[in-house]
């Protein structure tokens, strides 16, 4: 697979069948904006089932292919991937590289995804699902994980720590792999932040972990970048390009 073989409408990630409007839905949406009414017929975003928006996968392609097409060195990174929702995405457009970087995950992967399957397992046959190989995988608590296991370089970085309601918890990940990563993310590297949030410039995105932002500001206070708010749709995102 090259690169002209793959673009956004392409992409496949657990959840995108439930976001993408069908035909039927895009021609009643089409016949209501024709009348001015102000109604669209669209699925329900669902988080605990669909993990990213598909606001938030665009952002994602589009960031990383910058990175690409720039070839800025280093490798692909993501801290806390789950299931493998972004996972997934990103693994598919690398693969359209002749020569794709490596791609490095880190997660507990604890616990289960249904009785019959661990959530690691479920990771694995997500990327089974949509034909790419496995990352390498680094499982355990990212406090511990990194920085020893991290790659000497990073070209592109993806956050996503949330752990539900413990907000000082999720501030102590985030500033943990700021420290870790922002060093050794390579000029024109891009950092991404799931979850963070602006009141007044975030716009429809839920402020559902409101310490992305406190920990990403309070590492960013002193530094030239700064973080860049995204629309994620219903979910909140940034990113910053190292300079």
């Amino acid at each position: 697979m090259n690169r002209d073989q793959l673009h956004f409408g392409q992409l496949s990630w657990p959840g995108s069948e439930r976001q993408r409007k069908r035909s039927w839905e895009r021609k009643v949406t089409n016949l209501l904006r024709k009348a001015r009414l102000p109604i669209s017929v669209q699925r329900t975003f669902d988080h605990r089932l669909d993990m990213v928006s598909l606001d938030q996968v665009n952002n994602l392609y589009l960031l990383l292919t910058s990175v690409l097409v720039s070839k800025v060195p280093g490798a692909v990174v993501e801290l806390g991937c789950h299931t493998g929702s972004t996972t997934t995405v990103l693994g598919q457009i690398l693969q359209c590289q002749p020569k794709p970087p490596a791609l490095h995950v880190y997660d507990l992967f604890e616990g289960a995804w249904s009785p019959e399957e661990s959530v690691l397992d479920r990771f694995k046959a997500n990327h089974a699902a949509v034909g790419i190989p496995l990352p390498y995988i680094h499982q355990g608590d990212v406090l511990k994980t990194i920085p020893t296991d991290l790659p000497s370089a990073i070209a592109f970085a993806h956050i996503d720590l949330g752990v539900g309601g413990e907000h000082e918890r999720h501030e102590v990940l985030v500033t943990h792999a700021l420290e870790s990563m922002y060093p050794r993310l390579a000029p024109h590297g891009v950092l991404v932040l799931m979850d963070y949030h602006v009141p007044g410039l975030t716009v429809d995105g839920n402020d559902s972990n409101p310490s992305v932002r406190k920990a990403c500001d309070a590492y960013f206070i002193n530094k030239r970048e700064k973080v860049i708010t995204l629309y994620g749709g219903p979910c909140s995102h940034g990113f910053v390009r190292k300079q």
